[in-house]
C-alpha cells in the first residue's frame, strides 16, 4: 500500500444530523461536488442520502454519476454548464444555475422541448463574491421571466458569501440585505410558488440564523472540517463535528546518516545531528503540498514527526530521530489520529500556506478509499 483513506460514513452522517437539526427549519443540502471535498461522491452520496433534502454539485457529470448511484434527491449544478452537457443534466433531472438575463435560456429551452419537461433552475444573484450571479439591480427583472417561461421550472434562489468564514458579519449582513433587496418585488410570487430562497454554506449556516433562509448548502463541514480556524473558536460549544478522513501511509526506509548530511533535492536541509531519516513513498502528485516541506509534521507511533527537505513529487522525508520505534514499514498518519496525537485537515493545511478544503479536494481519485459504515468496511479505488 502506497497510501490509503479512510472515510468513516458514520461521522458524515452524525455531522448531517447535527447540522440538519441545527439549522432546521431551513431544509439541508449536502454540497458533494470535487468528488465529495476528496472523500469519494458515490459512496458519500449513498451513505447520507436518506439524510438530506437535496445535493449540491459543481459539474454535469457529478450530477449523472449520483443518479447512476442511485441518489433520487434534488440536485443543483452549481457551476457552468458546456451547451453540450445540457441534455445530460436534463435528463439527470439536474437543476441548473442561470447567472444571466440570457445565458443558455434558447439552447436549455430547446432540451427541455425537446425532452418533454420543463427545465429545474435556479437563479444566482451576485451579491458581493463578484464571480457568477445576476446584478442585484436587474435580477427581479430576470428572475420574473425565468418564472414565466414555460420551458424552466424556477426552484431556487440564491447567492454565494465571501466573508463568513472570516466572521466578517458587517459584509455579510450586507450580502443578505442586498439579496434581500433585490428580491423584494417578486416577494409574494416566490412565497406562492415555493421558491427556496438560499445564501448559507458551512460557516453562515453555524454561525448567522439570520442567513439560513429556506436552505442551507453544507460542504466542508459535512465532512467534519471546520471552515475555518474563527468559525471553529466560535461555536466549537455550539455543535461537534466529527472528521471522517484518515490519511495513512507506511516507510518505506530508515536511514541512519551523520550530521551535516544534505536531504532531499536542493540540499535545503542539512541534519544538525546524527539522524534517522524516514522516507515515505508518496509526494505532491499524491497530494502533500509541496510547500509543506519543513513545516508540517506526521504521526508514527504515536508521536509527531517533522517532514523535512523538499517535498518530491513521489516521495517525502521525515525526521523520524525522536521516535525509536519508527521503521521501515511503520504507519504514518497525515491526517487523522495516532494515540493521543491528531492532525487534521487545516492543520497541513495552515503548514502549506492554504486551507482545509484544497488539502481534501485535491487528493487523488486513485488513492484507494476505505469505508467504514461503523459495522463493517468496504473498499474502493475508484471516486
Amino acid at each position: 500500500m502506497i497510501a490509503e483513506l479512510e472515510i468513516d460514513l458514520g461521522a458524515i452522517r452524525a455531522n448531517v444530523r447535527r447540522l440538519a437539526e441545527l439549522v432546521r427549519p431551513a431544509r439541508f443540502a449536502a454540497v458533494v461536488k470535487a468528488n465529495a471535498y476528496g472523500h469519494g461522491l458515490e459512496p458519500v452520496a449513498q451513505a447520507i442520502g436518506p439524510e438530506v433534502d437535496a445535493m449540491c454539485v459543481y459539474r454535469t457529470d457529478e450530477a449523472t454519476a449520483l443518479r447512476g448511484a442511485g441518489i433520487t434527491c434534488p440536485i443543483l449544478i452549481l457551476g457552468p454548464i458546456e451547451p453540450c452537457d445540457l441534455a445530460f443534466a436534463h435528463q439527470a433531472r439536474a437543476a441548473m444555475t442561470m447567472w444571466s438575463r440570457n445565458g443558455f435560456r434558447r439552447d436549455a429551452a430547446a432540451v427541455a422541448r425537446r425532452g418533454g419537461r420543463r427545465f429545474d433552475v435556479h437563479a444566482k444573484i451576485d451579491t458581493g463574491v463578484t464571480r457568477l450571479g445576476l446584478e442585484p439591480d436587474g435580477a427581479a427583472e430576470a428572475i420574473a421571466a425565468y418564472l414565466s417561461d414555460p420551458d424552466f421550472d424556477l426552484r431556487g434562489v440564491y447567492t454565494h458569501l465571501a466573508a463568513a468564514e472570516e466572521l466578517e458579519s458587517e459584509f455579510t449582513l450586507a450580502q443578505l440585505a442586498t439579496f434581500r433587496r433585490a428580491l423584494a418585488p417578486l416577494d409574494g410570487v416566490l412565497r406562492e410558488r415555493r421558491v427556496a430562497r438560499h445564501a448559507a454554506a458551512s460557516a453562515a449556516a453555524i454561525l448567522f440564523p439570520a442567513l439560513r433562509l429556506d436552505l442551507v448548502r453544507a460542504g466542508i463541514a459535512t465532512y467534519g472540517i471546520w471552515p475555518s480556524p474563527q468559525t471553529r473558536a466560535a461555536a466549537s460549544e455550539a455543535i461537534e463535528l466529527e472528521p471522517a478522513l484518515t490519511w495513512r501511509t507506511n516507510l518505506v526506509v530508515v536511514r541512519e546518516v551523520e550530521a551535516g548530511r544534505s536531504i532531499g533535492y536542493g540540499c535545503t536541509f542539512h541534519t544538525a545531528r546524527r539522524s534517522r531519516i524516514g522516507v515515505l513513498p508518496i509526494g505532491y502528485a499524491e497530494g502533500i503540498p509541496r510547500s509543506a516541506g519543513g513545516r508540517a509534521e506526521v504521526l508514527i507511533a504515536g508521536k509527531r514527526a517533522p517532514i523535512v527537505g523538499r517535498i518530491c513529487m513521489n516521495m517525502a522525508f521525515v525526521d523520524v530521530t525522536d521516535v525509536p520505534l519508527a521503521h521501515a514499514g511503520s504507519s504514518v498518519t497525515l491526517i487523522g489520529a495516532d494515540g493521543d496525537e491528531r492532525i487534521d485537515a487545516n492543520d497541513l493545511g495552515e503548514h502549506a500556506d492554504t486551507i482545509g478544503y484544497e488539502i481534501v479536494a485535491r487528493l487523488p481519485a486513485e488513492i484507494p478509499r476505505r469505508y467504514l459504515a461503523r459495522e463493517a468496511a468496504i473498499v474502493a479505488r475508484t471516486s
